[in-house]
Formats: structure tokens, sequence, C-alpha cells
């Protein structure tokens, strides 16, 4: 038992040796090593995709779209129109494309952000409600909206078989206004509407059939689709068909 005892103590002592006389002589390339490793590190960080000056903006806009909506809500908007209309109609376009998408992921709905300012078609996000797709087509107008703007959207949504959200801070014109649950797949979000939404109450969505009419033809029975939620603690259920 000794003699075992003896043999594993002196191959102890050995292994010890071994990595003492490894360690020894790898000490002098250790700072070549090391300065292997941080080059490799340095490259790996030199050759990360870099963000683009339009993905730059957009991370910006979306970051300040929640300080902006934070804003709105302190300002009272039902009782501050003026003051709250007076800042959107200020704030960077592309600031209230984000607000508005940042408004409706506050609300737990799933959104999806443009990738560009430009050759979208007018379409400025997406997102699903009631398993149906919906576009979104922000102006920040101080004026009279055109009915042409409209009908154009309209036809891309058509096209691209989804709903449509036409969000504006302009005047909506007394024909079109009476038109609006008439334009086909597009729903025109507006005025106290606006005031509504972006202080967090529920705004209901709803839509005339698929296939545009005639202005001679407003009036007759609307489909009520969906409603967009209000916030509940932070996050909300999507709510089913009402009105």
């Amino acid at each position: 038992m000794q003699d075992m005892s003896e043999n594993a103590a002196l191959e102890a002592t050995k292994n010890i040796d071994i990595a003492g006389a490894l360690w020894t002589a790898m000490q002098p390339a250790l700072p070549y090593l090391a300065g292997f490793f941080l080059f490799a590190i340095f490259i790996g960080f030199l050759q990360r995709p870099k963000q683009t000056k339009a993905q730059k903006q957009h991370a910006y806009n979306e970051r300040r779209s929640w300080d902006d909506l934070k804003l709105i809500r302190s300002m009272a908007p039902l009782e501050n129109p003026g003051r709250v209309f007076g800042y959107l109609r200020k704030v960077c376009p592309y600031r209230f494309e984000d607000m508005i998408l940042s408004e409706l992921a506050r609300r737990g709905i799933n959104i999806i952000r443009g990738t560009s300012y430009s050759g979208d078609g007018g379409i400025d996000g997406q997102f699903t409600l009631n398993g149906e797709r919906w576009l979104i087509q922000a102006k920040r107008y101080k004026a009279y909206i055109k009915e042409d703007h409209v009908w154009a959207f309209d036809a891309v949504c058509q096209r691209r078989k989804a709903r449509g959200l036409f969000v504006h801070t302009g005047r909506t014109p007394e024909r079109l206004r009476q038109m609006q649950r008439q334009c086909g797949d597009v729903r025109i979000i507006s005025g106290e509407e606006l005031l509504k939404f972006f202080a967090g109450h529920s705004v209901s969505l709803t839509l005339a059939p698929a296939s545009p009419v005639s202005p001679v033809e407003a009036g007759k029975p609307q489909i009520a689709r969906a409603s967009v939620p209000p916030p509940s603690k932070g996050r909300a259920a999507i709510e089913g068909a009402v009105l």
C-alpha cells in the first residue's frame, strides 16, 4: 500500500513538473498570443454590419417617438387639442409615422415598421389586428387633405389585399368626411379620433365593403371590423369585432 502511495506521489510530481515546463516554455509566446487574440477581436469589430444613414435615422426616430408619446399624453390631448395639433404639425414627419406605430405597439399590437422613408408605395408601416393585415399612411398636414391621396392609398391597399389606416393631422373636407367610411379598404383617423388615439382611448375601426363605392352611396350600413384596444397595464389584448 505504501509503495502505491509513493508511486502516485511520484506520478503527481512528474505531472506538475511537466506542466511547469510547458508553462515556462509558453511564457515567451504569451504576448504574441494575447496580441493575436486582441487583433482577432479588432478585425471582428471592423467587419460587423454597419448601420446605414437611413437605419440610424430610423432608430433615432423610433427612440424619440416614445418620448413624443409621453409628452403628448402629459398635454391632456382632449382638453388641449390646439396645443397637441400644434406639436404634431411641427414634429418631424418621419417621427410622426413612428409615433403612430409606437402607440400601436404600446397597446400590444404586432407592428412592422417601414424599412425606408421613400420608395415604399406610400406605406409608412403595418400592423396585424384580429388576423387582418393593415397598412398605414401618415400625413402631417396643416390644411385640408386631398381626396386623391385617400383613393390612391385605397388602391394600394386593395392591390396588397390589406386594410388601410390613413392618419393625418390636417382637416378632412366635408365631402370626404361623408364618404370616409365608404373608401373601400381605408379607415381615416384624424381630428378628435386622433386625439383619443394618442390619449390612449379605444378607437374603433369600421370599414365598408372591399370594393370602392361612389360618394352618392354614402350612408349605407357599415361593417364593423375591429377595434384598436387601449393599453391595459402597458399592454392590451386584441379585442374582437365591435359596434
